[in-house]
């Protein structure tokens, strides 16, 4: 590489630049990488060596917005989406049983999160629980 790639910023994410024979390969120019993430990463490394790092770690996440794909994603105080306006007027039938099957899903799939949460004090199902924890981040979106 004949010159330097620095990342640039903005208010939630880094722009990391591919070096050029990746960008022509991939057909990117970069990767976008989420502040707020970067510490959480940060924060699950030290989590069992250091956990007063990780929770300054965390509490530094806290002040940087959620973002998917360098857009910034706005929650209501229970980690839901919020949506910027109410559409539902303009779908179709077929759009409304699709996201209505599509919020079912996500609310039998909270009610099995906190029933892992639940049951991760019982030793007896800790394999159990691990397995459907790891199937449920397997599927996330």
């Amino acid at each position: 590489m004949s010159e330097l790639l620095v990342p640039t910023m903005n208010c939630a994410c880094f722009i990391l630049p591919y070096p050029e024979e990746v960008a022509k390969k991939t057909g990117s120019a970069g990767m976008v990488y989420s502040i707020r993430e970067l510490y959480l990463l940060l924060a699950r490394q030290v989590d069992d060596s250091d956990p007063p790092e990780a929770a300054a770690l965390r509490e530094i996440a806290d002040h940087y917005p959620d973002v998917n794909r360098g857009e910034i994603v706005e929650r209501d105080s229970r980690g839901n989406r919020v949506h910027e306006e109410d559409d539902w007027d303009e779908l179709t039938d077929e759009q409304k049983i699709h996201r209505g099957n599509v919020n079912a899903a996500i609310a039998v799939v909270d009610r099995i999160r906190y029933q892992l949460e639940n049951a991760a004090f019982d030793y007896e199902m800790a394999d159990d629980v691990t397995r459907v924890r790891r199937e449920l981040s397997a599927i996330a979106v």
